[in-house]
């Protein structure tokens, strides 16, 4: 009796161009997903001592700021605050902000 195995060693042996370019389409898949994973979390490591780096006790930005966007990332969606741009030129007059960096569109 021919089991499950015998038949797919057989099939393996007569179509080898098949096999070998679904052995290639497996580990390059494979290659790909490790790839993307550590560039995920090196990306997030670096963005992570980027913004613990800068020294702030209070972070403003415009919205569509890089720097939203990696917040909403690392946060994952929460701890984000919107206030009007009217709020902005209160902030500005407070002799405590020490290095504001305004860019409006």
């Amino acid at each position: 009796m021919i089991t499950k195995f015998q038949v797919a060693y057989k099939n393996l042996l007569r179509k080898k161009v098949r096999s070998i370019l679904t052995i290639v389409g497996i580990a390059l898949s494979a290659w790909v997903l490790v790839s993307l994973l550590g560039f995920n979390q090196g990306y997030e490591t670096s963005l992570n001592r980027d913004i613990d780096n800068m020294g702030f006790q209070l972070m403003i930005m415009a919205k569509g700021c890089p720097y939203e966007a990696a917040t909403l990332m690392l946060k994952g969606g929460t701890g984000l605050r919107y206030m009007d741009e009217s709020i902005m030129k209160d902030i500005l007059k407070e002799p405590e902000v020490d290095n504001p960096l305004c860019q409006y569109k």
